[in-house]
């Protein structure tokens, strides 16, 4: 059963991330981005819950269309809603999907 509301987009953006006030970041990989929240891939474990840092470092998406990509974010806090073991032989490990957290 689908549980998004928003439609997601694919992305291929290289990202630094790190726990809320934590100064250590870490490379990670996002894969797909909505208006809410994104999907990435890390080798590094968060549990479900942990409030993130990210910043984009690059980005192979194509912003032609900015509607489309109104919910790609540059820089954002979010949190941590579920995550997996992708395991396999790729330096990532685990996949993460996070909800961003709303700033005002």
């Amino acid at each position: 059963m689908e549980k998004r509301t928003e439609r997601r987009h694919k992305c291929d953006a290289s990202i630094a991330l790190s726990c809320f006030n934590n100064k250590k970041l870490f490379n990670a990989k996002m894969l797909n981005f909505s208006k809410e929240g994104m999907y990435f891939e890390s080798e590094v474990f968060l549990k479900e819950g942990a409030n993130i840092y990210f910043q984009m470092n690059d980005c192979m998406c194509d912003t032609s269309d900015p509607e489309r990509y109104e919910g790609l974010r540059s820089v954002s806090l979010a949190r941590v809603k579920w995550w997996k073991d992708i395991g396999g032989r790729k330096a990532n490990h685990f996949g993460f999907g996070v909800k961003y957290m709303e700033y005002y």
